[in-house]
């Protein structure tokens, strides 16, 4: 009875700490862009709109990483009047390039719809050329456009749970389990 009692607390401080560690290394992370407002604009876009993207990636991008392709996990732009997703777009497509620090710094976020009668892009290349813009068309209104060239906009990473959470928690789990084993140890005296 002792035996089977020691073996099944070893089991589960192994799963513990196992789901533990496989949380430390994938982690997901997200980057948002904020666009700055179009300058110009055919309605129904107004100088109030503006390019804005979630890009969800299965981990954080590298430091210093050529421009290169990605698929995300999840994508949502959107052009202050319509939004284009992952689970809506007929086509997307995503290049990123990274600093030291792995920050974004130069891109290319595109997402069509409506069989690529509407597209979402911001765009900042190396060389400095810029652009965010909507271009598409609606059968009841006609061309629909707006965009704004010069300044890009922003990328910020959302912050991911950090390693030291994690291990407190792993030690809190630990801890719980030796309670358990101390206490299943005073049942059998």
């Amino acid at each position: 009875m002792k035996t089977t009692k020691i073996l099944l607390f070893s089991a589960v401080a192994l799963a513990v700490g196992f789901l533990t560690a496989a949380s430390v290394q994938a982690v997901p992370t997200t980057y948002v862009y904020t666009g700055n407002f179009f300058n110009i604009v055919i309605a129904p876009y107004t100088t109030s709109d503006r390019v804005t993207a979630t890009v969800e990636l299965a981990s954080p991008l590298p430091a210093n990483m050529s421009l290169g392709s990605v698929t995300p996990l999840a994508f949502s732009l959107s052009d202050g009047v319509q939004t284009i997703t992952n689970l809506t777009a007929e086509g997307s497509f995503f290049t990123f390039q990274t600093g030291a620090a792995g920050e974004i710094t130069a891109w290319v976020a595109q997402a069509f719809s409506n069989s690529g009668l509407q597209a979402i892009d911001t765009l900042f290349a190396p060389a400095g050329n810029f652009d965010d813009g909507v271009l598409g068309f609606d059968p009841q209104i006609g061309l629909i456009s707006a965009s704004i060239s010069g300044e890009p906009g922003t990328w910020s990473r959302v912050a991911a749970p950090d390693a030291a959470s994690t291990l407190s928690l792993l030690f809190l789990s630990l801890t719980a389990l030796g309670l358990a084993a101390r206490h299943f140890k005073r049942a059998a005296a």
